[in-house]
């Protein structure tokens, strides 16, 4: 039980330190203001969502699909091969990311024929 409650800490303490870098890093705040800022944030986290179980996703789809449309923006049809090493991929997987896409671009720009229009 000891080891649960010491994860508590441990975490308003790592995210601490990540917002205190961040600022730092990202807006060039000097190292007091940032640290007082970051433990601001945590106190405000611990406030908040104090005693619940938080998950954090690790964005993935939304780092899949942006790599996803990179392939298919780069994609120009005898380029599959190269993709495929670029991207750490499959030759199928190309063909599949290229072939959803295509998908996904085609749905968006047809007009739903049966949807209400300003006109009704």
């Amino acid at each position: 039980m000891s080891d649960f409650r010491s994860k508590g800490p441990e975490l308003l303490i790592d995210l601490r330190e990540h917002v205190s870098a961040a600022l730092i890093e990202l807006v060039s705040m000097d190292d007091g203001t940032a640290r007082h800022v970051a433990k601001e944030v945590a106190d405000r986290m611990a406030a908040h969502w104090g005693g619940q179980n938080v998950y954090f996703p690790m964005g993935l789809a939304v780092k899949l699909s942006r790599r996803d449309r990179q392939i298919f923006d780069e994609f120009n049809g005898t380029n599959q091969s190269d993709l495929a090493r670029k991207y750490a991929v499959s030759l199928q997987w190309i063909y599949k990311i290229v072939k959803a896409v295509r998908k996904d671009e085609i749905a968006r720009r047809q007009v739903d024929m049966f949807a209400p229009s300003d006109d009704d």
